[in-house]
């Protein structure tokens, strides 16, 4: 009985522990794993481009050199599992490129904030929607004052509205939003990773489509 009991013992923790190891690695990664695309690209992409006619997404694991090179373009901490599994969409009417759309999560204090940027063939912020946010700042107000700051903005331009440090926004970029509202300063991080990952990640894409 002693014998038996300890299997039923040793069975039911190894159950428990395969629960935990499942649980751990479904919340580990979340914003590379379940976030890093769009929930609905087609009404996504017409939101972004509208009248667009087809697209197509171009999905990539981003590994370790990747993620360094990524790091090593920010003025900011990036967080080992932040950067996995991407999607990248080519947007396109008829056989023209008009642009790229790529989905970013970001974590706040108002939990996950994920937002969809509109990027230009020679890689330029043109647009944005959120797909998810809990914040009341999320509104079309701040997305107006975000466009109006970085449409048009290539990724160095865009660290022109960061502080050297990666913290705070920049005095240029205090010129744009209030300086007690934290959300500018997430998207600006979201924007410049948006446009760092696109153009190291799927630089071949980027270049064809561009002669």
């Amino acid at each position: 009985m002693r014998v038996v009991s300890q299997y039923f013992l040793n069975a039911s923790q190894t159950m428990i522990l395969t629960v935990i190891v499942f649980l751990f690695m479904s919340i580990a990664d979340p914003v590379s794993a379940a976030f890093c695309s769009l929930r609905d690209p087609v009404l996504a992409i017409q939101r972004l481009y509208p009248g667009v006619t087809r697209h197509r997404s171009i999905v990539r694991p981003i590994d370790q050199e990747i993620r360094n090179q990524v790091a090593a373009r920010l003025p900011f901490t990036l967080h080992h599992n932040e950067i996995g599994k991407h999607t990248l969409y080519q947007v396109m009417d008829d056989d023209h490129l008009i642009g790229f759309v790529q989905a970013r999560s970001e974590l706040s204090d108002w939990g996950m904030v994920e937002i969809a940027w509109a990027i230009s063939p020679d890689m330029r912020i043109v647009g944005l929607i959120f797909q998810r946010c809990r914040s009341s700042d999320c509104n079309e107000t701040l997305k107006n004052k975000v466009l109006v700051a970085f449409r048009g903005r290539s990724f160095t331009r865009l660290l022109g509205l960061m502080s050297a440090d990666g913290e705070s926004l920049s005095e240029e970029g205090k010129a744009f939003f209030s300086p007690d509202s934290a959300m500018p300063l997430l998207m600006l991080s979201s924007a410049l990773k948006t446009l760092a990952v696109t153009e190291l990640a799927w630089g071949d894409v980027i270049s064809a489509q561009q002669k």
